[in-house]
């Protein structure tokens, strides 16, 4: 209590002279008495009312006199202003300005930022100082920052709280020329709320914004400072285990003033953010940047989508994912005894050594190769192949496969066309240069806009001495992807189903031309890789010269449409590109080439923002805890106090009589169960303990009471019909609190997504993720599915809030439950499983881990099955069937019983019931 009037100051502590009054009013109100009641006053009884019984009081209730003594106090002690933990008095007399850093950083520490603004502007108010904003990031679409001002507190507060982090770095050089243009007669006190990073020009900014008046850098701690994501092709890894590493490497990058042994969590995610691995890192600050690597199988790679920083909600915290995150499986044909006696002059070894870096590599022949599924063949001078083996790799690019072809003495000695060929052929080859040649051997020409390759530089020394020609009769338009200076062919390709035959008219080796030995090649076939498997490659007439914007990043890192503002990205220079106001990080692209702009791709080293400021400079740290307007809170219980003095005026004036012995009563209770007492862990213990002694049905609180009571009677409808059709008996049901339940007894949670749901805490966490590894399962309702559009990227509330709830948990891959799946067949044969909506879509694990007999720890669905398990038992489908009328809509209310009861018996039984599932296997096999 001390405590707390010492944290305590009054803005307007005059009008605390105003309690010195409540004594007069004391007297006032005790000399008044209560007005006389209205009596009936009949004629007939004049004689019998000239003595009255009853008397009135000389004087108010003590009561009452204290309730309006009180109510009156709360009201001086409110317009006096109390304030609790109040901030320090502004410095100087002018106006006041604030310098909101709002870049890619700020989201990290944005809540910290507000806050801290927020009290500031309301000191400026206080002071009646003029204020002045300015951001130092360039709004959407626009090269320069805002500045808005002048204002006065109450104008300044909303444009505040209307500044969100954008997804680029803030430009310091524009905000510096935006500070110079403000003038102001006298001094300005600028308080500048940093993200703590120099992002360039810093010391410059500062100068200006010291050239105005006092400067005070306020900047997170350091345990709070940025955080950045990297790819991690461009960074060295010292440590011994990185030759060895295979996997996906990325790095975690920081400023190198946060503290030792900062923790990093990482997630890879999948579709629909689907968690596929999660890695912890321990940051240092003198082995900056973190190296990990995600070794992950291939068909998870296939998957990836992108990284994420957990807990981190910043366009910095995410590394997305394009063509080049995995390595392709590439497979590279030949003949056998050139493979194994020519290992280091033959074709495939200018191809092995050009592509390991980005490629899973097979090298073998066309068939062995084709039993292995790879999204790209390579047949480094293959002129002729057998019918069947032709037919085959014919099948696989058409079902999307890329073929790359070189060209070579084999194929130009070919009798007739070659198959698979983008454009006929010239028979022969041209030779370039040689006694016997009048040509000079040939330059490439710049690749063409509509070219796959656009924007790749060429060497000077690149040449090529001989190529086989495509036939100029035929129709080339849109098949040339490079030529040489003289305008021949040097590379086609053309779509063939869903796949992309290309040729080279060159040879893969330095037989025909310098290009296997220039770094041109190494960015060819990387290109090429990253094609492959990609719908709608090779298509005609595309223009590569930019890269339209499929989906952008917003402040928060958070993947959306592209906005009016998002211009495309030039593709010359998108592999140095740095993210700004017209290019938000987010994945670009045209048919068949998907690039990824990551804002930790180019960003330089993150630097520290406070060792770049002049000497002068006042610094400060954000701090938790701010300070705090009494007046409303007081104002409230005020008004409180007057509503209940004016309901017993009222009741005393209606005749009704009070007895303070009845109020000293209920005052006692209160204040015996207002009394600090412990909270002891074995009572909550003891609390859960009554579920281990049967089965229960178990749902998960949420904030919303309408939505717990349908759950309930939605499980207790279930309850009934178990307890009816199976020899399940279930005693009740039971609603947890993840944050101070024991699940474990529970075999079963029904979690009805809330879309208000708050974070969870990180005990509830725990024991949410305790729960799944131990055999627990779970299934998220989101009870969306008349919405939902079934593609997987669900918007609504619920599935915002359901990723909320599961961005941190540990969760196996998520697929569609196909036809065979045991939840078909556990108890009823159900082809679908509707609730209240009957197309969602249920999501199971891929794989269920071992020791969990097959059942899947997470659930997912839309269609609202408590609601119709209730809805069922008020209409009574969860009656026997026999002789019963069903309308449509009572036949899906009790196939979402069947599915009730089908869940149950799965989450109970496990693997047992999968042998139903494959019963007409097992008779074959017993029949044998």
């Amino acid at each position: 209590m001390i405590d707390l009037f010492s944290n305590m100051v009054f803005l307007h502590p005059v009008l605390l002279a105003g309690l010195l009054a409540l004594p007069v009013l004391w007297y006032i109100l005790r000399v008044t008495p209560p007005a006389p009641r209205s009596v009936t006053f009949p004629a007939t009884r004049f004689l019998a009312g000239l003595v009255s019984e009853e008397r009135s009081p000389r004087h108010t209730p003590w009561w009452i006199l204290l309730l309006r003594l009180l109510t009156a106090a709360l009201v001086i002690l409110a317009l006096a202003g109390p304030v609790y933990n109040p901030a320090q008095g502004l410095r100087g007399s002018g106006p006041v300005r604030l310098v909101m850093d709002n870049g890619w950083a700020t989201a990290q520490v944005w809540d910290l930022e507000q806050k801290a603004a927020e009290e500031l502007i309301a000191q400026a108010g206080r002071e009646a100082r003029a204020v002045y904003i300015l951001t130092t990031a360039p709004a959407q679409g626009e090269k320069a920052p805002q500045a808005f001002g002048p204002l006065t507190a109450s104008q300044a507060l909303p444009i505040l709280r209307g500044l969100t982090p954008v997804p680029w770095p803030s430009d310091y050089k524009e905000a510096a020329a935006l500070a110079e243009k403000t003038s102001v007669s006298g001094s300005l006190t600028t308080f500048w709320f940093s993200d703590g990073l120099d992002e360039g020009d810093l010391f410059a900014f500062a100068k200006v914004l010291q050239g105005q008046g006092t400067l005070h850098y306020i900047a997170p701690p350091p345990a709070r400072l940025p955080l950045l994501l990297r790819p991690a092709r461009d960074v060295v890894d010292q440590t011994p285990s990185a030759k060895k590493d295979s996997g996906i490497r990325i790095a975690v990058d920081a400023t190198r003033s946060i503290p030792q042994g900062l923790p990093a969590v990482v997630q890879a995610l999948g579709e629909n953010n689907a968690v596929l691995d999660i890695q912890t890192l321990t940051l240092n600050p003198s082995t900056l940047p973190g190296m990990m690597s995600f070794d992950l199988p291939p068909a998870l790679q296939n998957q990836l989508s992108a990284f994420r920083l957990s807990g981190l909600t910043s366009a910095g915290g995410i590394l997305l994912g394009d063509d080049t995150m995995c390595k392709r499986s590439v497979g590279i044909a030949g003949p056998a005894e050139q493979t194994e006696t020519r290992p280091l002059v033959g074709p495939a070894y200018y191809l092995k050594r050009a592509m390991e870096p980005f490629a899973i590599l097979n090298v073998g022949e066309i068939d062995t190769l084709l039993k292995q599924k790879p999204s790209m063949i390579v047949l480094p001078d293959i002129g002729a192949m057998p019918g069947e083996t032709l037919e085959l790799l014919e099948n696989w690019v058409k079902k999307g496969g890329l073929l790359v072809r070189f060209a070579g003495p084999r194929m130009s000695e070919a009798d007739g066309q070659p198959y698979l060929s983008p454009v006929r052929l010239r028979a022969g080859e041209r030779s370039l240069a040689g006694s016997l040649s009048w040509e000079a051997p040939q330059k490439i020409a710049p690749f063409p806009k509509e070219s796959p390759f656009f924007g790749i530089s060429i060497p000077e020394d690149v040449s090529v001495t001989q190529q086989v020609l495509a036939d100029p009769a035929q129709d080339l338009d849109g098949k040339v992807w490079a030529r040489l200076e003289d305008g021949t062919p040097l590379i086609t390709g053309a779509p063939l189903g869903r796949g992309v035959v290309v040729l080279v008219h060159t040879s893969a080796d330095p037989a025909w031309s310098d290009l296997a030995l220039s770094g041109l090649y190494v960015d060819l076939l990387k290109r090429l890789t990253r094609m492959a498997g990609q719908s709608g490659a090779g298509a005609s007439h595309q223009n590569y010269a930019a890269l339209d914007p499929i989906l952008v990043l917003d402040g928060h890192g958070n993947l959306e449409p592209p906005k009016g503002f998002v211009h495309p990205l030039p593709a010359p220079a998108a592999e140095s590109f740095v993210p700004d106001s017209t290019h938000p990080p987010g994945l670009y692209g045209r048919e068949g080439l998907h690039y990824a702009l990551n804002l930790g791709t180019n960003l330089p080293h993150l630097k520290y923002g406070a060792n770049s400021l002049p000497a002068d400079v006042v610094h400060g740290v954000y701090e938790a805890r701010y300070e705090m307007d009494l007046m409303p809170y007081l104002l409230c219980a005020a008004f409180a106090l007057f509503l209940l003095d004016w309901a017993i005026m009222i009741a005393l004036m209606s005749g009704i009589t009070f007895s303070l012995r009845p109020f000293a009563r209920a005052a006692s209770v209160l204040v015996l169960f207002a009394l600090p007492h412990h909270a002891w862990a074995q009572e909550a213990a003891s609390s859960s303990m009554q579920y281990s002694e049967g089965f229960y049905l178990a749902y998960v609180r949420t904030s919303d009471p309408a939505l717990n009571a349908a759950t309930r009677e939605g499980l207790e409808a279930l309850s009934q019909i178990l307890n009816t059709r199976t020899s399940v008996e279930p005693q009740g049901v039971a609603e947890v609190d993840p944050e101070i339940d024991t699940l474990a007894f529970f075999p079963i949670l029904y979690w009805a997504v809330d879309p208000g749901q708050e974070p969870l805490s990180g005990k509830a966490l725990q024991n949410i993720q305790f729960y799944l590894d131990h055999g627990g399962t779970i299934l998220f309702d989101t009870r969306d599915a008349d919405v939902n559009d079934g593609s997987g990227y669900s918007n609504t509330q619920q599935a915002q809030a359901l990723r909320r709830i599961t961005a941190t948990l540990s969760i196996p891959p998520l697929i569609p439950a196909p036809e065979g799946h045991v939840l078909h067949k556990s108890f009823y044969l159900l082809e679908t499983w509707p609730g209240r909506y009957d197309k969602g879509t249920v999501w199971v694990e891929q794989q269920s881990e071992t020791g969990r007999d097959g059942v899947s720890s997470v659930i997912i669905g839309g269609n609202d099955w408590a609601g119709a398990w209730a809805d069922g038992a008020r209409s009574g489908a969860g009656q026997p069937l026999v002789g019963r009328v069903m309308s449509p809509g009572t036949r899906q209310q009790e196939l979402a019983q069947r599915f009730g009861v089908n869940l149950v018996m799965y989450a109970l039984t496990g693997n047992y019931k999968a042998d139903q599932v494959h019963m007409t296997e097992i008779l074959k096999r017993l029949g044998k």
